[in-house]
């Protein structure tokens, strides 16, 4: 997963700091569970992605109000009992595919959506933006559906939306595993006129779906990992901090720059191999010299423990000496 790439390189630069990462699979109850674990195992501070505003808030509110540090990223809750928060502008997402499926659909643009889980703020925002904007631009929206982030559910989901709404021409998704479901529904039906679009953009995921041609454009979605552990850190750390953070929408990905952004991608992946290795040899040295410097040391502690106890000895034999010397000089005086 992209964000978590980005979390692991960044905690790279920090010593004095460790992560531990647990999916929920969009799963709320997994989810409830894996916060009160780190409750539970000491953590010092909790960095949550909520995956339902509704369903997540009374847990938050409840592990912040006792004092542990929360900061909310991506999705957000119901209340403002956070830390800090670093969002995304999904409205200025949706309203950006919006514009983009409006020039590649056309005129007669008849757009059906794939929703994510209900409930949650990404899927709110990205469905706002896209309604008002597509249908500000003359297009039209004939339905939107739920498929919860699933590429399965979508799967269903675009099957059975394809067969109600035949003119469809366009089919924007929420995400670009959705997106690609909806691509082999699509091609099942061999429905090659319709386009569609995904967002999140994950190099694995998305760009290589639009570089294959199985979806036609998906948007960059911002998990800026950095700055999620820097913020963190810094609250800890008592360092200034910026409560509300909102990420700027970002641009499209297409064919025109798909395999840019796939070769940009795996030299950042050979570069974050080169750190990791380059830290592991660090870490290493820092063993040795650690176990070296001990050695030396108790080296030293050694000697000086030797030299005492040859001074003792020695003194010792001093002492016995002069005593039988004054033994020998008395038993003369007294013979």
């Amino acid at each position: 997963m992209k964000l978590n790439d980005e979390i692991n390189r960044e905690i790279m630069f920090h010593e004095d700091a460790e992560v531990e990462i647990r999916s929920a699979n969009d799963n709320s109850a997994k989810q409830i569970d894996d916060i009160r674990y780190f409750v539970s195992h000491g953590f010092d501070i909790i960095i949550v992605s909520p995956n339902e505003a509704t369903t997540l808030t009374p847990v938050i509110r409840e592990v912040y109000g006792n004092g542990m540090p929360v900061v909310i990223f991506d999705r957000n809750i119901n209340d403002n009992t956070y830390t800090a928060r670093i969002g995304v502008d999904d409205e200025g997402i949706g309203r950006s595919a919006a514009t983009y499926a409006r020039n590649l659909a056309g005129d007669n643009a008849k757009a059906i959506e794939i929703g994510g889980l209900e409930g949650s703020t990404p899927a709110y925002g990205r469905h706002k933006g896209f309604a008002s904007e597509f249908e500000s631009l003359g297009g039209t929206l004939l339905a939107s559906v739920a498929a919860d982030w699933n590429k399965e559910d979508a799967i269903r989901v675009a099957d059975s939306l394809l067969k109600l709404y035949p003119e469809v021409n366009l089919i924007y998704a929420h995400n670009d595993r959705m997106a690609i479901g909806a691509s082999e529904t699509v091609r099942r039906l061999g429905r090659d006129d319709i386009k569609i679009i995904g967002i999140d953009a994950a190099p694995e995921i998305g760009i290589q779906a639009v570089a294959d041609t199985l979806i036609d454009a998906t948007f960059l979605y911002p998990t800026e990992g950095h700055r999620i552990i820097q913020t963190a850190l810094a609250i800890l750390k008592g360092k200034p901090y910026n409560r509300e953070t909102i990420l700027p929408a970002s641009s499209a990905v297409d064919l025109s720059n798909a395999d840019i952004l796939l070769l940009q991608n795996e030299t950042l992946k050979e570069e974050t191999c080169k750190m990791r290795l380059l830290k592991a040899r660090i870490d290493d040295y820092w063993a040795q010299h650690s176990s070296q410097t001990s050695l030396f040391y108790a080296s030293i502690a050694i000697i000086i423990l030797l030299f005492g106890v040859g001074f003792l000895l020695l003194r010792a034999y001093w002492q016995r000496s002069r005593h039988q010397k004054e033994l020998m000089t008395q038993n003369r005086l007294l013979g």
